[in-house]
């Protein structure tokens, strides 16, 4: 995530909450930069999306109405987040890109509000373009006013220093960003993804439209220490998925393993190819964490707060 700045896929969840400011300024991707601090109004109660198996925010059917607040985001009678007239293809159920993947488990797919799942980019017009400054990447806007986020996009790219002035993050910025971070990511879009090729680690901003497939393509990225949400052992993360996992992660807390065949030299898979000897995932009780105390979700998990999304298989805030 170095050299451009057209900034951040993972926000593209967010900016369906955003509308054009009067003043514009040039994006990195020669895009205007419009702005606004307000957020589109709810057509309906903020019963969230459908489920942890299309990536949305949960409801199973026990929680409706049980929101901390109303959602920002204009939903169908199925709780899918809508852009436009139909549901954002990262809210819809539906394998947009063919990749085997839907939704929250999509390593393109920011949140439910993002309308491309087959690459990093939002599908968004004008979604977080600011060339200069970056705000929370994932909490629904691209105004700064509301969340005490103000991060210099040269911090981002690396092209500034980790510890000078304008890559200070504020603790208001971090109480307030961190719950919408998903896995791998920081607050201002800078993401840990695994190619399809099964090479490492790579840290990519998103919002551009590269790929996992296409990875050379996209602009790589230094991460805030500061303000971010760490890919642990046994969490997933963009291109990370249960076929990768060590056979570690299928331990249980007893540490006696629910691997009928643990071996002595299990490796993670590449390219979603099983690693040595594990087992099939049981969606019951998948053997995925969540580190940071998030719920784990799965197809037959959902969610339990309604404005939440099931993203790499943790229950992330999309709204309060």
């Amino acid at each position: 995530m170095r050299a451009k700045m057209w900034l951040i896929c993972l926000g593209a969840s967010l900016s369906l909450a955003c509308s054009d400011d009067s003043s514009t300024s040039q994006g990195p991707n020669g895009g205007d930069n419009n702005q606004n601090n307000t957020t589109q109004s709810n057509n309906g109660t903020g019963t969230g999306t459908t489920g942890p198996n299309n990536g949305g925010a949960s409801n199973n059917g026990t929680n409706a109405g049980s929101n901390t607040g109303t959602s920002p985001f204009d939903t169908n009678e199925q709780g899918q987040v809508l852009c436009g007239d139909v549901a954002c293809e990262c809210s819809d159920g539906i394998d947009n890109d063919g990749d085997g993947v839907t939704d929250g488990f999509d390593a393109e797919c920011t949140g439910p509000y993002d309308n491309d799942e087959g690459s990093f980019a939002t599908g968004i017009p004008g979604d977080n373009v600011d060339p200069i400054w970056q705000d929370c990447f994932f909490d629904g806007n691209s105004g700064q006013g509301d969340d005490g986020c103000r991060y210099k996009t040269d911090c981002l790219t690396g092209d500034l220093p980790a510890d000078h002035p304008d890559c200070t993050v504020s603790q208001r910025c971090i109480d307030f960003c961190r719950p919408y971070t998903p896995n791998g990511c920081d607050c201002f879009g800078c993401c840990e993804v695994y190619p399809n090729d099964g090479s490492g680690p790579v840290f990519v901003v998103t919002g551009s439209d590269c790929s996992l497939s296409d990875i050379e393509s996209c602009t790589t990225c230094e991460q805030t220490e500061q303000c971010i949400n760490t890919c642990g052992e046994c969490e997933l993360c963009g291109g990370k998925t249960v076929a990768d996992l060590p056979a570690s992660c299928y331990e249980d807390p007893n540490n006696t393993t629910n691997n009928p065949n643990p071996g002595t030299n299990n490796t993670p898979g590449t390219n979603n190819t099983p690693g040595t000897n594990n087992p099939d995932p049981d969606p019951n009780d998948p053997p995925y964490t969540c580190d940071d105390g998030e719920q784990v979700c799965s197809a037959t998990i959902p969610c339990a707060a309604s404005n939440e999304y099931c993203s790499q298989g943790c229950c992330v805030v999309i709204f309060n």
